[in-house]
C-alpha cells in the first residue's frame, strides 16, 4: 500500500486488469466511495464479490477497522455506493485488518493488535453466524397465482408482531429472523381468507440461511356470486329444464368449474300444494333428478353433488296450501330446486 499520484490522501485502494498472458494493465483508483484521504488498505473480495478492506479515514470504532462494500440496485447494481463498518467483535478500538473469508463465507482470518493478544499484531479466526431469513410466496389456493400485496405478519412465541410487510409483484417476501426461536407467520388480503404457519428456528445448521414458509390464501366466498346460486322454477306438472332454469345451472356450472373448483353443494327439489302428496313426492324426485343430469352433463362431478333429494309439497315458501285460493305465480315459487352450499374450499 503506498500513495499513486492522483490518489485521495494517505494509501488508497487499486484496481487493475490482469491480461491472459499474465501482463498487467494500468492501476485505476477505486474512487472515493472506498479511498480516504487516510490509510486505506488490504483488499479482499469474497466469492459474491464482495470488497472488504481496512480503513483509518471512514468512521469507525478506532484506528484502522474493517468494512466491507455495498453495491447499488438496477441500473447501478455493478458500481460499490456505500461502505458499511463489519462492528464487533471483528472491529476494536485497536487496528484490525487482513479480512479474508473462506469459500463457505462463514469462516475466515483477520489481523488486530487489540488488547489480549499474544503479541503486536496476531492473527484471529472467526466464525460467522449467516444472517437466517424466512421467505416464501402467497398464492391464490384455486388458481396458484402469486398475490401481490398480501400483508405479511410475523409473530413471535410470546404473540409479539416482530414484522410487518407486504409481497412484491410476484407474491414474495423475505424477513430475517433470529436463531432459537419459534415463530407464526401470517398472511392476509382483503379478498381472501387469512392464512398462516408455524415454524422453528431452533436446532437449525450454521450454514442454513432460509427456510421457506409458502402460503396459500382462498378467495373470501363471494356473496354476490354465491346469490346467483338461483332457485330455479318449473312448470305445472312438469320436471323438464327449462330455458330460464337454464341460464341459472349454467352459472352453478361457471362457479363451480372456473371459480370454486371445491364447492360442493345439495340439491333440493319441490312442489306447489296442487295434486296429491305422493305423486307430488315423486315429482319433485323426478325434479331433482333433472337438476343433478343438466349439471353432470356439463361437467359437474358427481362427488361435488351430496344429495338431490324431493321434499315435495312439504316445505312450501308461502301460505298456498290444499284449499287456499292463491294465484299461479305464487303456486310458481313453491315449484323450486334449490342449492345449498355445502363446502367451499
Amino acid at each position: 500500500m503506498h500513495q499513486i499520484d492522483g490518489g485521495y490522501g494517505g494509501s488508497d485502494i487499486y484496481v487493475v486488469d490482469i491480461n491472459a498472458d499474465g501482463t498487467l494493465g494500468e492501476p485505476e483508483n477505486v474512487g472515493p466511495v472506498i479511498n480516504t484521504d487516510q490509510a486505506d488498505g488490504f483488499p479482499f473480495i469474497n466469492n459474491e464479490g464482495t470488497l472488504f478492506f481496512s480503513s483509518g479515514g471512514h468512521v469507525g470504532l478506532g484506528l484502522l477497522d474493517i468494512f466491507a462494500t455495498i453495491k447499488g440496485e438496477d441500473d447501478q447494481a455493478d458500481e460499490v455506493v456505500d461502505v458499511i463498518n463489519l462492528g464487533v467483535p471483528i472491529n476494536s478500538n485497536k487496528d484490525d485488518f487482513s479480512f479474508s473469508m473462506n469459500p463457505n463465507g462463514i469462516t475466515g482470518y483477520f489481523a488486530s493488535n487489540r488488547v489480549g493478544g499474544r503479541g503486536d499484531d496476531d492473527i484471529y479466526a472467526y466464525h460467522r453466524k449467516p444472517v437466517l431469513h424466512v421467505e416464501g410466496v402467497v398464492s391464490d389456493a384455486i388458481n396458484s397465482k402469486p398475490i401481490p400485496n398480501s400483508v405479511i405478519q410475523l409473530i413471535n412465541s410470546k404473540g409479539e408482531k416482530v414484522a410487518y410487510m407486504t409481497t412484491d409483484k410476484n407474491g414474495f417476501y423475505q424477513i430475517n429472523i433470529d436463531r432459537n426461536q419459534d415463530y407464526k407467520i401470517i398472511a392476509s388480503q382483503k379478498k381472501y381468507i387469512d392464512d398462516y404457519r408455524t415454524f422453528t428456528s431452533k436446532h437449525l445448521q450454521t450454514e442454513l440461511t432460509s427456510i421457506t414458509a409458502n402460503l396459500l390464501l382462498n378467495p373470501v366466498p363471494d356473496v354476490i356470486k354465491l346469490a346467483e346460486l338461483n332457485t330455479i322454477y318449473f312448470d305445472f306438472n312438469k320436471h323438464n329444464i327449462r330455458p330460464d332454469a337454464a341460464l341459472e345451472l349454467d352459472k352453478i356450472v361457471d362457479l363451480m368449474l372456473n371459480v370454486y373448483p371445491e364447492m360442493v353443494i345439495r340439491i333440493e327439489s319441490h312442489t306447489d300444494s296442487r295434486g296429491l302428496l305422493s305423486y307430488n313426492d315423486k315429482l319433485s324426485i323426478d325434479r331433482a333428478n333433472s337438476t343433478y343430469e343438466y349439471l353432470i352433463s356439463k361437467g359437474v362431478k358427481p362427488e361435488r353433488i351430496t344429495e338431490h333429494q324431493g321434499f315435495g309439497e312439504r316445505r312450501l315458501t308461502n301460505g298456498c296450501e290444499d284449499g287456499q285460493n292463491c294465484e299461479e305465480k305464487d303456486h310458481q315459487l313453491n315449484r323450486r330446486t334449490q342449492f345449498i352450499v355445502i363446502k367451499m374450499e
